[in-house]
């Protein structure tokens, strides 16, 4: 299956997702998260609007899945992390159960995950924790948004990729710019769009917000109207996304009202 985009400009197409995001962003200092290590988190602060979001958080039971008698807690746990689902980890590991994710719980994790063949990223989310508990994958956070199975499926192969770093033109597999990641889950579903953000802002066929579903593209406008920035849409108001040098591929917050949206 193949996607074709219309004619690009190629004043357009000669700037780079990277470029057009580091131009769009310039302004914003950087929040506490973004300077902290990727790892760190504190499960009782909650992330602002434009803060990259290392965990999920909802209310709604679709983030939450029965895996036998436990339940995913519904945020991505890592070093800081403390509580009883932390200890639930750690007795699966096999290591002291004190409900402190700290150094050690972050090895322990780390190397199930590259034995299971995930993102050795040391942070225990939907796919490790079914991974540990032997259960079927977990859902993306949030309501199911008229999911389709080639958009789940997409997201799912996108949520594989979390903690990979950004790189200005990677197109996977080791690392991703923000278009990259559009295109390369998508390749690995069997579909195939443009490369660059704004061949795939043509290419895609636009949707209404009301009609937004899992694996949907979100694209970012600058004052122009021309996308600067994109990511997969994973549910619950969020989106799997490569954002800029220094950062890593995550789940981050829809942070804006000036965005579009496409679809395969």
């Amino acid at each position: 299956m193949s996607i074709s985009s219309r004619a690009v400009s190629p004043t357009v197409t000669a700037f780079s997702c990277a470029v057009a995001v580091a131009v769009a962003l310039a302004p914003r200092p950087a929040t506490a998260s973004e300077q902290a290590p990727r790892n760190r988190y504190t499960e009782n602060t909650a992330p602002s609007s434009t803060d990259a979001v290392w965990y999920t958080s909802s209310s709604s039971a679709s983030s939450t899945v029965r895996l036998a008698a436990l339940e995913y807690p519904g945020r991505l746990l890592g070093r800081g992390s403390r509580g009883e689902p932390v200890a639930e980890v750690q007795r699966r590991l096999g290591i002291t159960a004190d409900q402190d994710f700290g150094p050690v719980t972050e090895s322990a994790v780390r190397s199930f995950q590259a034995g299971a063949g995930l993102v050795a990223d040391g942070i225990v989310g939907p796919l490790t924790w079914s991974a540990l508990f032997g259960t079927a994958t977990a859902q993306p956070p949030g309501p199911s948004a008229g999911s389709n199975s080639l958009g789940a499926a997409a997201v799912a192969v996108a949520q594989q990729q979390i903690g990979k770093p950004y790189r200005y033109g990677g197109a996977g597999p080791n690392d991703f710019d923000c278009s990259g990641l559009i295109q390369y889950v998508y390749a690995q579903v069997g579909v195939s769009v443009p490369r660059t953000t704004y061949e795939q802002f043509d290419a895609l066929r636009p949707v209404s917000r009301a009609d937004v579903r899992l694996g949907d593209v979100i694209f970012f406008l600058d004052d122009q109207g021309r996308a600067y920035h994109n990511g997969l849409y994973a549910g619950g108001g969020q989106m799997i996304v490569s954002r800029r040098p220094g950062t890593y591929v995550q789940y981050q917050l829809i942070w804006t009202d000036n965005y579009r949206i496409g679809r395969v």
